[in-house]
């Protein structure tokens, strides 16, 4: 009885996380001219304030508001849904 009542609650919570998990965001490796061109300009940016050297490239943050995207360079490296 037990095992029944835990899948009974993922299979509630399972329609949840597919839609966040399947949601359009920007995918890791997509460069900085196709997150603008497809999802427009950021409401904010933040760039890292360190020096730049070739061991520690820039990173950029891009807040859209419901998600932020992370670019190493010029290049996604994450997307954060908030």
């Amino acid at each position: 009885m037990r095992l029944s009542k835990w899948f009974s609650a993922l299979l509630l919570a399972v329609p949840f996380f597919a839609n966040t998990a399947f949601a359009d965001y920007p995918n890791r490796g997509m460069s900085m001219n196709s997150v603008k061109a497809q999802y427009g300009e950021p409401q904010s940016v933040r760039q890292s304030a360190n020096p730049v050297k070739k061991r520690w490239p820039r990173i950029t943050v891009w807040n859209y508001g419901t998600f932020s995207v992370y670019f190493e360079r010029k290049t996604v490296l994450h997307t954060v849904v908030h």
